[in-house]
């Protein structure tokens, strides 16, 4: 499985390359918003190198969450990657911005990680669920829409770029 590492070279940015850096950061958000984040969980984004480098990572994390949920033998190898897809969430939101306010206990990473596995859980009893309006899968739903809803709270407290300036 192709892992995502973090990018030094901002590909995700690579297609307004005439632009100065503040017009192009201008031009998009920093965090990709709750919709970008569920079209990456089920494949649709984040494949493609010029992609955000969260949605990139929220893919790779929803593709890990699925591989363990059918093969139950190698849950460490597979939560180690998980962790290491956090910690590039976490490092590549802080080294690009700055918080808004009380800063949270809660990591960027690990709420794209949570989000990852209440997708893949739901979609999994929807596709199993004899009876699709089942209280569990409403519940499973539910939970995602919360997160999502939590997801654009967490991003607006997030404030970006974060510019170095020489002295």
């Amino acid at each position: 499985m192709y892992v995502p590492q973090p990018d030094s070279t901002q590909l995700w940015r690579a297609s307004r390359r005439d632009t100065s850096f503040e017009e192009r950061f201008a031009e998009r958000p920093l965090l990709p918003d709750w919709h970008e984040l569920l079209a990456a969980f089920c494949g649709h984004i984040g494949d493609q190198p010029e992609d955000h480098a969260v949605t990139r990572w929220a893919r790779a994390l929803a593709e890990l969450h699925l591989q363990r949920r059918e093969q139950s033998g190698d849950a460490g190898g597979i939560d180690e990657l998980r962790a290491q897809l956090i910690s590039f969430i976490d490092e590549w939101v802080t080294s690009r911005a700055l918080p808004r306010g009380a800063a949270r206990a809660e990591s960027l990473g690990a709420v794209v990680d949570a989000m990852a596995a209440a997708h893949v859980r739901a979609v999994h009893l929807l596709r199993t669920a004899e009876n699709v309006s089942d209280e569990q899968v409403h519940a499973a739903w539910f939970l995602l829409a919360q997160m999502a809803d939590g997801w654009t709270d967490r991003a607006a407290g997030v404030v970006g770029p974060r510019i170095r300036r020489s002295a």
